[in-house]
């Protein structure tokens, strides 16, 4: 079992103690041996009893709910507490704004253990009218249900890659030929439906091998002859299988991936005697248009000025400059996070620890900062081929200055400016914000601009070109948060920056190690929206993004 299942599972236990009001100081104690558990850079469940109960708040007691999770997937003391729990408690405690205790205080003083209960107590006014609720904290949890209701069936894109690939092991002994199709094929940051397309020589057999295989439930309604319909069991995101033969399978996963939109723009509906995506181009004297780029948005502008050659391709990359290490809730040292970097390739590591405002996760006071650069220093001069760069991820405070003061800020080798804190805020003042900050003359980089979590929160509002301008005139690139959570900047605002010439960082924002792979799906999403390679920061040499950074 991986340690995010573990820590989960006992964060869980906390928030259902706390909701029943059981004995506070347990509940303290267990949330401090979790965060320990969670920063521990290796596997838990390789650890022996005494590293185990070693790791900071980790005890005798703590050590066997370990192990109980490890080894079932649950404790008796969680088991007891979901038994003592209705069963709606659970998705309670995924609504922002309502914590454990308040999950409490309207289970106890309304009776709603129920998302839909608590959304018409948003709507009456029941809500408002219980102690430490009022309007505006009743508003905020009335958006983020719906915004939860509304996103509940679909799957960012990490998630549907996994099940999309459980689904094709189940599938493919079934057909002769069976590729994705739809959004996934597309590389979309948020998948609505998991669509493939099976080449058969039986159509109207298809539906019974699909319903022979465990999991798979069938929608009749919604299924035909040529289409199956259905769910797969413990997930709420519609799947969909279009069935074809030999002579037109490459058609109908190219119908099925591509946009409507797009689709109309190459008149595929009027096209006759075409087989292959190719011919769809080259039969109208259009240029070839990459699968990810089929949304019928501006990629045909895009490839009158440039080639697919042009966009960026992971191995451009030269480094990434937005990570995490243990010095603040990072789960790897400086070194190993160095080192994981070199082994990929990279030629310089950029740390950009939180700043001292997020307390929360261990943000780096003075002190710590010169620490962190003697390390680096000792580091550096070990390497010839690959260097550390000193920086920082600042947290734009409320007013939109920058956390430190100037001659903090001046020591490090560049600033990766971020909102962390605060976050509900209307256009105006999110922008006033973000505007400061870009006019800062140590910002480098403007990190996750809106600030959403994809499915989770729905990011501050901003005028994105306005952004853009002001980060070409400053000169500060844009951060695209490669973060699948994330994927933030926004990939269908990429064709603007490339038109105005503001350099696209793509960075993991890696807590460890593994997190060092997101630059993957940054690279994806980038391409989708026509990211050159002579406009990502991160693929410019050293010497060039060193340049860059002084804003010579």
């Amino acid at each position: 079992m991986e340690n995010e299942q573990i820590v989960d599972a006992l964060e869980l236990l906390v928030k259902l103690w706390d909701v029943h009001g059981i004995n506070e100081f347990k509940s303290k104690n267990l949330s401090f041996a979790a965060r320990g558990l969670d920063k521990f850079p290796g596997r838990i469940t390789n650890l022996s009893e005494d590293k185990l109960v070693a790791i900071p708040g980790v005890g005798k007691v703590v050590s066997q709910l370990v192990r109980d999770i490890a080894q079932t997937g649950t404790c008796p003391d969680l088991e007891a507490m979901i038994e003592q729990s209705p069963p709606g408690i659970v998705d309670l405690l995924k609504v922002k704004g309502m914590g454990p205790k308040k999950v409490g205080l309207v289970w106890k003083e309304l009776g709603i253990t129920e998302l839909d209960d608590l959304l018409a107590a948003c709507e009456s006014g029941q809500l408002e009218q219980v102690k430490g609720f009022g309007k505006s904290v009743t508003e905020n949890i009335r958006t983020y249900i719906l915004f939860l209701q509304e996103n509940r069936k679909k799957l960012r894109i990490n998630k549907a890659e996994k099940l999309s690939d459980e689904l094709m092991g189940l599938l493919a002994p079934k057909f002769s030929k069976i590729a994705i199709s739809g959004e996934l094929a597309r590389d979309c940051e948020v998948v609505n439906a998991l669509v493939f397309v099976a080449q058969t020589d039986d159509i109207f057999g298809s539906q019974f091998l699909i319903e022979a295989i465990e999991g798979f439930q069938t929608d009749h309604q919604q299924s035909s002859p040529f289409t199956w319909r259905g769910h797969f069991t413990g997930h709420l995101i519609p799947i969909e299988i279009h069935f074809t033969d030999a002579s037109q399978f490459d058609m109908i996963v190219y119908q099925w991936s591509a946009h409507p939109e797009h689709l109309g723009q190459v008149n595929f509906f009027k096209l006759k005697n075409i087989g292959s995506p190719e011919e769809v181009y080259s039969s109208q004297n259009l240029p070839f248009i990459l699968p990810a780029m089929r949304e019928g948005l501006q990629e045909f502008a895009w490839s009158e000025k440039f080639s697919p050659n042009d966009l960026i391709e992971m191995s451009d990359l030269k480094g990434c400059v937005h990570n995490h290490s243990t010095y603040s809730d990072g789960k790897n040292s400086l070194l190993e996070m160095a080192e994981a970097c070199k082994a990929m390739g990279l030629h310089y590591f950029g740390i950009a620890d939180h700043s001292q405002y997020a307390a929360y996760a261990g943000g780096l006071k003075e002190e710590d900062v010169q620490r962190q650069h003697a390390e680096i220093d000792a580091l550096n001069a070990q390497w010839a081929d690959f260097k550390i760069l000193k920086g920082i991820e600042a947290d734009i405070l409320p007013d939109g200055s920058l956390d430190y003061n100037p001659r903090i800020l001046a020591s490090f080798d560049y600033v990766v400016a971020s909102v962390h804190a605060q976050l509900v805020m209307d256009k105006d003042r999110a922008m006033d914000r973000l505007l400061k900050a870009i006019e800062n003359p140590y910002t480098s980089i403007l990190g996750h601009p809106t600030g959403r979590l994809l499915l989770t929160r729905a990011g501050y509002p901003i005028d994105t070109m306005k952004i853009l301008d002001a980060c070409k005139a400053n000169g500060v690139s844009i951060e695209l948060n490669a973060s699948p959570y994330r994927l933030d900047l926004d990939w269908r605002y990429i064709y603007a920056a490339m038109d105005k010439g503001v350099f696209v960082s793509i960075n993991p924002d890696a807590h460890k190690i593994d997190g060092l792979k997101d630059m993957e799906y940054g690279v994806r999403v980038g391409r989708k929206g026509g990211l050159l390679k002579s406009l990502t920061l991160n693929a410019l040499p050293l010497a060039d993004i060193m340049k860059f950074f002084s804003k010579a």
